[in-house]
């Protein structure tokens, strides 16, 4: 994988297209899989966890979706950071294991 962008909920990877559930926020390429945020849209759940990271291969297939640090309602991801880092709504500087989605470290900062 070399290449990865986005146009709304487009995802591209080296030049193919997936369309994804949400609009795209930002994604990265990390560990050879598409690192996707999703932005909130209309259709971002309201009362519950907005599972918005998710990783997909190069042939657009799910490979995982990124735990929370909480389980509240609010929980969401915003934007990456250096060193691939992931802030997250409830005020969380996160690391996630790129391979797995599993959540490596979290600090809160507030």
């Amino acid at each position: 994988m070399d290449k990865a962008k986005s146009n709304n909920r487009t995802l591209i990877i080296d030049g193919k297209q997936f369309e994804l559930e949400h609009r795209i926020n930002q994604v990265r390429i990390i560990e050879d899989l598409a690192i996707v945020i999703y932005d909130f849209d209309d259709n971002a759940p309201k009362h519950r966890q907005f599972q918005n990271c998710k990783a997909f291969d190069s042939n657009g297939e799910l490979v995982w979706t990124a735990e929370h640090p909480t389980n509240m309602t609010s929980d969401s991801y915003v934007e990456f950071m250096k060193e691939n880092r992931i802030w997250n709504f409830g005020c969380f500087i996160c690391e996630l294991d790129f391979r797995t989605g599993k959540l490596k470290n979290a600090i809160f900062t507030k």
